[in-house]
């Protein structure tokens, strides 16, 4: 037998299938008490429904439209009414507007009736998304809307108004160095499959005006690792403003990155940087996807394509690819704050947005405007690698990435071994200091023939040393590249 009272307070700002769903409650006996608007449209559809300033004696005015003692008691305390139905202004959805504009969306009553309902779970019922409708039907007609089940759906609404309230925290207090309280306004938005591996679940989360900027044009379903490499391919390639741009990502480490006088150019000088690891690769990026280069990347194997904006002809050729994730971004989700979760807390920072203005030449010679080219570039480059890391790079692309080593000296190994290119001017970037002039040693061996690195170590005279010796010259810059 059912056990909530048969009274349900209905007040709705999203009234998808609100009609049917009263109408179906109205069947099985139910008394409905509704705001404004939605007794109204309820009204207009032959749903008998009180108004709920005629059932508190009150009034209702734009911004008091359910809060009262009354109705507050019957929810709270004698469970009278047994049902609530509600769901929030959608301050969530909203775009360009004014502080002034914004501040009407903050709803108020709607949050106090699910907060309240959810408290008195024992009694009541709380039901806020239209996709609830079916299943709370389904269980009044059986007769299973209990404690046990109420409690499922009092979750459910405190989780929806957390997050309601995390948003509008988020509008106001954008500057996370202001906040003393951590909030994130994020919804559901990709289910997956798994995490990183099969065993964990998985979900994507993002904000719901953010929602509209990420789009999947298609291929297989995006997994977590597809999204986790794809934030770096979009990153680094967006990193190059005032350049065309390809970045090539496996497992958040570049496998190339070039720029090129075209689109076509910049993704085969990043290919060719290292065409063996770039095999099942995410492909990021920065300008809108022409055809040329769609034909370019349809000749390999790739998880993801992510780019601002595809050209008709070029979604064509690449939805050939039946497996290829085509996935579009707005570069304004590129946000300025990113978070960590650790330990059950999250740690948060700025993005590494750090501008190389100028930098000190330490050695004897001064790099010429060749190297320098190079430098500036690979210094953009070696941001987006796993430290510690070292980036080989000639004029626009690189050439041998060692990243995510506990050695120094073994990440210019690595990088080495890669660069098989060794007739033309290579340098060398390195994300934090040489501890050692090791590193330097090695790189001589390679051609290197400048260095830019942050500076800092107590032997940094030795490595500037090594480097005279070598007749290298190195730059400091004063700024890390750590990313761990």
């Amino acid at each position: 037998m059912n056990k909530i009272s048969r009274k349900v307070l209905i007040s709705v700002a999203d009234k998808e299938g609100i009609v049917e769903f009263a109408k179906a409650l109205k069947s099985l006996n139910f008394d409905i008490i509704a705001t404004g608007g939605t007794q109204k449209l309820l009204g207009d559809n032959g749903v008998e429904a009180v108004k709920i300033s005629d059932y508190t004696g009150g009034s209702e005015s734009e911004r008091v439209k359910t809060l009262s003692q009354r109705v507050a008691k019957e929810i709270l305390e004698t469970g009278e009414i047994g049902l609530v139905v509600c769901n929030l202004y959608p301050f969530f959805a909203q775009k360009g507007k004014k502080l002034d504009e914004m501040i009407e969306f903050i709803d108020i009553g709607g949050v106090t009736l699910i907060r309240a309902a959810a408290k008195n779970y024992k009694k009541v019922a709380v039901v806020f998304d239209p996709a609830q409708y079916h299943d709370v039907l389904e269980n009044l007609q059986q007769g299973k809307v209990d404690e046990t089940f109420n409690l499922g759906l009092a979750k459910k609404a405190l989780d929806y108004i957390a997050w309601y309230d995390a948003v509008i925290a988020d509008y106001f207090s954008p500057d996370f160095e202001a906040k003393t309280f951590f909030t994130f306004g994020a919804e559901k938005f990709i289910p997956m499959r798994y995490g990183e591996n099969p065993h964990q679940k998985a979900a994507f989360f993002l904000d719901r005006k953010f929602q509209d900027d990420f789009k999947i044009h298609g291929g297989k379903e995006i997994s977590y690792n597809n999204i986790l490499d794809a934030d770096v391919a979009f990153g680094a390639a967006n990193d190059f403003r005032d350049e065309i741009a390809c970045a090539i990502i496996k497992h958040q480490t570049p496998c190339g990155v070039a720029v090129g006088e075209t689109q076509s150019e910049a993704f085969e000088r990043a290919y060719m940087a290292d065409s063996i690891s770039a095999f099942g690769g995410i492909v990021g990026l920065n300008r809108k996807v022409e055809s040329g280069t769609a034909e370019l990347i349809k000749k390999h194997f790739f998880e993801v394509v992510i780019a601002p904006s595809y050209d008709d002809k070029a979604l064509e050729i690449l939805r050939t690819k039946k497996n290829l994730r085509i996935v579009q971004l707005n570069p304004e989700l590129i946000k300025p704050v990113v978070y960590r979760p650790v330990f059950g807390g999250v740690l948060v920072q700025e993005r590494d947005d750090a501008d190389l203005k100028d930098w000190e030449v330490v050695t004897k010679r001064a790099p010429d405007d060749y190297e320098t080219a190079a430098l500036k570039f690979a210094w953009k480059v070696v941001k987006w690698t796993k430290s510690n890391s070292i980036v080989f790079a000639i004029k626009g692309r690189t050439v041998g990435i060692g990243a995510g080593q506990t050695s120094r000296v073994g990440a210019v190994e690595i990088a080495l071994r890669q660069a098989v290119e060794r007739s033309a001017g290579i340098v060398m970037a390195s994300d934090a200091f040489f501890p050692f002039r090791d590193g330097i040693d090695t790189a001589a061996k390679g051609g290197v023939t400048a260095v830019i690195q942050p500076g800092g170590s107590k032997r940094d005279g030795e490595v500037i040393e090594a480097c005279d010796e070598h007749d290298i010259a190195m730059v400091f810059t004063h700024i890390r590249h750590f990313r761990h």
